[in-house]
This record gives structure tokens, C-alpha cells and sequence, in this order.
């Protein structure tokens, strides 16, 4: 059977809705409903600045709201709680105006319970927040650190405020950066950046669970079922000026395993499931075929690359993966075409030969990263000159991956068996929920951990800023966030910096192609393939676009009969 055929076109289907008036309040004809969406992967934690995985930050953006949105389609800067901003000539200055009549959701911890208006010195307090040194703080590096100016000196208690922050009144403030930065204002939309109001911060700390995005955190939730209800004082409208979100209920429904959600989709439970395992595809179609070719079809299959890249990382700090020779051995030891058709059976984009960037950003060419082909011969003449002949003496190799999906035991499998047949290694992996597998990655407590990462935001430096070694710390106690595999190169870093400050496109990317080939030089990583996963939306779902990135706004997502 040809597959492809049943992959269809979505195409817009034209509604007439109308708003109608209650309690002065325009509501449309969409209002209502309930969107249910499954995930894999439990939720550690809902503070903005501690979320480490893509479900947290898909919870987080629906919670709370940042100066800055992205547009679903081009993933741009869109006006978020800022309406409107202007850069300088010189590019470092950017004055913001924000929405008036804007507020933070009503909570039991503002003396009236109503969230009150939402000004610049919330925006203030929100940036200060973000670069205040903390062990529940992972964030700081990624979207203030060298950018906006005074914010490493806050970071570092060298000074009590951001200079880089002038407030000009309570709708209308500046941020300098220390250089243009082409990323900045993406950074700004991310669920980490939230704007969070002071007192809702001293009230619940880190476990700040109200903001002041389109849906509330219902107490009801449990770790297996978030439940998110329309916030009633959410400030944006649609284009007819009727009240968003449409959506009563957002459900994020935590499954055992994807292939778990499929029997809760058959049976109308479940809206969309983001990963659709590539062995089920087929038997998904021909179990369902009358429901994807049907007049309306019942349900629809989306495949597209993503901004998403599997891999493996390397603790480089723990012997004897503190040597580069042996981690370029076991990389040109694997397979991954192999991997790719035998094991994900098609449903990766490519098996990553190249770097850990993936083949989506329009001017980055990742083909001109020299990357491992499998080469038995090289990978044992390593092996061997990093004192290792045959892989005598060499330890067991303990692999971490999260449980929740049978592939990643599956892949972990195939790496077992190409390192024990290829280079005589032997190979033990323990299956983990993420949470657990993930606090272990972040305090070096394993060899290799399987990983993957989602743009935070449409640009390569998003992934390189993975392996930054200036803030790793120094001891395993303390955990180390984005940097996982603790690597440290000095020239790495900058080659990054050089990309990441450069306001010129083509300047930038040869930069962080001059840091990414490093990175591979030097085995950091295992690259594994290029996401390109299929993902299972209800028909009845309409107004929500589906992106390379994940990114999901669900302000004007509604539900038909």
C-alpha cells in the first residue's frame, strides 16, 4: 500500500460564526469545547524558568503570556503583551508599548482576587526575575546572558537593577542589548520569558501556577491529566472583536505509551496525537481508511520535517568518554541508515550524517557538515589508539532513555547490538520516565543519554546553544541545563557568541557552522536522525496550525460538530 495517498491536503473549510453580546461581553458562535491532546512525557515542574522538556513549555505558553508571541505559520515575532515595539537605527534599542487593559488572571492571592492590569514594571520584575541566580533558574543563559545589557551584572549580584531596563511609564519601557541580535525578540515569546506579576511570585514561588495566559491551571489537574479552562479576563479578541480563547477546556493527557492513545483517538478521547509511531501508520490507515477518505474525513495525518533532532549525548566528563577518540569511535561504529529503515521504518526525514541541526532553516546547509558515515575500520583503529585495542578493559557502558515510547527502546536495542558487534562493547540501557531519566542527565549520573531537542525558537543557534561551556558547573551535584553533556570548548564558544551576535544572516550562520563542525570534530554528541514524525488531528479541530516546531497556539483553535 501506498501510504502517501492517504496523506492529505488540509484545506480551509469557510464558516460563517457571528458574536453575540452577553454581559456586555461578545462571545462567537465558536465558543466552547473541550481540545484533548496526548504526550508521552510527564511534567517535572510549571515554573517558567525551571521547564526542560517540550510538553512543560506546551503547558507553560498556555498558562501564562509573554511580551512576545510567534506567529504558527512563519514562526516571526508577533505582538504578544506588547503591541507594538521599535528598534534603533543601531539596532540595540528596542522601545515596547504595551496592550492596555491587559491583566493577569484572577487568583486567590491578589487582595480582591482580580488579576490586576498588567504593566511595565511587571515586564521589569519579570526580566529581573529571569536573571536572578537560583538552582531553579535554567534559562538565565539562553535569553538574557550577554544580550541585554546590565543583566550579567544583576545575574552576578554586581548590581541591584538591570541597566538595560528603562521604564517610561506604566505602558511604555526600553531594553538595550549589548550588540543587534537577530534573535532576541523570539527569545522574548519564549514560555520562559513570561511576564509574571510580583506578588503571584512571593505567594507560590516555584510553584507559580497563574499568569496571564489564555487558559487557567484548573485544580483538578493531576501529573496524568492537566486541565487548562478558559481564562475570563484573557485580553485579546479575534478579528470581530468577540472574546479568545474559543476553547472552554484544553486537556494534555499524559498516556503510558503513544501507542496507548491510539485506541482513545478511535474512540473520540483524544484530539491529537503529536507522535504517531511509524509501525502503526500503516494499520492506523487501513484499520481507519473510511475515515481519511470519507467527505469530510474523520481524521487527518500530518507529516512535515520539524525543527527536532534525535541523539544521544555524551557525559564528557566521565571517563572514558572524557576522550575524544573513543566517542569518534563509537559514532563512526553506528549504522544510522540502518536505523532509520529497519527500526523508525521510515518515519525520520534522514539519518543524521551531518550535525545535530536539522535540514529546516533556509540558509543553513547542513550538508557542508562533515559528519560520521559507518566505518568499522576507523572506529576500531580509535578505539584502539585511545587504549582500548578490541575494547579490552573497556567498561560496560550504562545508556539512560525515557520510557513512554517502545522506540526509543527499540533504538537503544540496535545501538546495543551494532556497538557489541561492531566494536565489542558491551552496552546496558535502562529504561526511565523522563523526569527521572532527566535529573539523572542533568547531574552526569550515566554515560550516554538519549536525548532530542525542539527549536525553541526558528534558528540554528537554538540547538548550538545546547553546548555552551561557560556555565557549567563545575561539580555533578549541581545540575547542568541546557549543557548536559557538560562539554567545554572555549573556542565553541566563540564561534557561537560571533553567530549569535551578529545582525547579519548569512555572517551568523557561518559562524554557527564553524562552531557545529566542532562540535561533531569533537563526538559531543551521537547524531541520530531528523524528526519527521506523523501526528493524528480529529477533523472536528479547526483554527489550529501545526508547525515544524511545536509551537501551538491555541487562542483560536475550536471544535465543530
Amino acid at each position: 500500500m501506498n501510504l502517501k495517498i492517504y496523506i492529505l491536503l488540509i484545506t480551509s473549510s469557510f464558516f460563517l460564526f457571528s458574536c453575540k453580546n452577553l454581559d456586555k461581553t461578545k462571545l462567537s458562535d465558536k465558543n466552547g469545547g473541550t481540545f484533548v491532546m496526548a504526550e508521552n512525557n510527564q511534567v517535572a515542574t510549571l515554573y517558567p524558568l525551571s521547564i526542560t522538556s517540550q510538553v512543560e513549555g506546551l503547558v507553560v505558553s498556555q498558562i501564562h503570556e509573554s511580551l512576545v508571541r510567534l506567529d504558527s505559520k512563519t514562526l516571526e515575532a508577533i505582538p504578544g503583551l506588547a503591541e507594538s515595539w521599535k528598534t534603533s537605527k543601531d539596532g540595540k534599542t528596542i522601545t515596547f508599548h504595551l496592550a492596555k487593559g491587559a491583566h493577569f488572571q484572577n487568583d486567590k492571592c491578589y487582595a480582591d482576587g482580580k488579576g490586576p492590569e498588567i504593566t511595565s514594571k511587571d515586564v521589569k520584575f519579570s526580566l529581573e526575575n529571569l536573571a536572578t541566580k537560583t538552582e531553579f533558574n535554567y534559562h538565565f543563559n539562553t535569553i538574557l546572558k550577554d544580550r541585554l545589557v546590565g543583566a550579567n551584572e544583576y545575574f552576578n549580584q554586581k548590581s541591584t537593577s538591570i541597566s538595560g531596563i528603562k521604564i517610561i511609564d506604566d505602558y511604555t519601557f526600553t531594553l538595550e542589548l549589548a550588540n543587534p541580535n537577530l534573535s532576541f525578540l523570539k527569545l522574548l515569546a519564549n514560555p520562559s520569558a513570561a511576564i509574571i506579576n510580583e506578588i503571584a511570585f512571593k505567594a507560590y514561588g516555584k510553584d507559580l501556577k497563574t499568569g496571564a495566559g489564555a487558559f487557567v491551571y484548573d485544580i483538578s489537574s493531576t501529573p496524568d491529566r492537566m486541565v487548562l479552562v478558559k481564562n475570563p479576563v484573557y485580553y485579546l479578541k479575534d478579528s470581530s472583536g468577540c472574546t479568545l480563547p474559543y476553547l472552554d477546556t484544553v486537556v494534555v493527557q499524559i498516556i503510558p505509551s503513544i501507542e496507548d492513545g491510539l485506541s482513545l483517538f478511535e474512540n473520540d478521547k483524544i484530539d491529537l496525537i503529536n507522535t504517531l509511531p511509524s509501525l502503526r501508520v500503516k494499520d492506523v490507515v487501513e484499520k481507519n481508511i473510511k475515515e481519511f477518505v470519507s467527505h469530510p474525513p474523520k481524521a487527518l495525518l500530518h507529516r512535515e520535517p520539524e525543527m527536532l533532532s534525535q541523539f544521544y549525548v555524551f557525559n564528557t566528563k566521565q571517563k572514558p568518554f572524557d576522550n575524544v577518540k573513543v566517542r569518534q569511535a563509537i559514532n563512526y561504529a553506528i549504522d544510522r541508515e540502518k536505523l532509520v529503515d529497519n527500526v523508525l521504518q521510515g518515519q525520520a526525514i534522514g539519518a543524521s550524517i551531518y550535525g545535530i541541526t536539522p535540514n529546516t532553516f533556509n540558509g543553513y546547509d547542513i550538508k557542508k557538515i562533515k559528519g560520521y558515515n559507518l566505518d568499522i575500520k576507523k572506529a576500531k583503529a580509535l578505539l584502539a589508539e585511545s587504549g582500548f585495542p578490541d575494547a579490552k578493559g573497556f567498561p560496560e557502558v550504562r545508556i539512560l532513555v525515557n520510557s513512554g515510547n517502545s522506540r526509543n527502546s527499540s533504538v537503544a536495542v540496535e545501538l546495543q547490538k551494532q556497538l557489541k558487534e561492531n566494536l565489542n562493547i558491551n552496552v546496558n540501557f535502562e529504561s526511565l520516565p523522563n523526569v527521572k531519566k532527566y535529573e539523572l542527565q542533568m547531574h552526569g549520573k550515566g554515560d550516554i543519554f538519549r536525548d532530542a531537542w525542539v527549536a525553541d525558537f526558528s534558528s540554528p543557534e537554538s540547538f548550538l546553544n545546547l553546548f555552551i561551556g561557560e556555565a557549567v558547573p563545575a561539580d555533578f551535584e549541581t545540575a547542568s541545563f541546557p549543557n548536559t553533556s557538560r562539554y567545554q570548548n572555549p573556542n565553541y564558544d566563540l564561534y557561537f557568541k560571533k553567530g549569535r551576535d551578529s545582525n547579519i544572516k548569512d555572517t551568523s550562520y557561518a559562524y554557527f557552522m564553524k562552531a557545529e563542525q566542532l562540535l561533531i570534530d569533537e563526538a559531543v554528541i551521537i547524531p541520530l536522525w531528523y524528526e519527521g514524525s506523523y501526528r493524528l488531528l480529529s477533523n472536528n479541530v479547526k483554527g489550529l496550525r501545526l508547525n515544524g516546531m511545536r509551537y501551538y497556539d491555541l487562542t483560536k483553535t475550536y471544535k465543530v460538530k
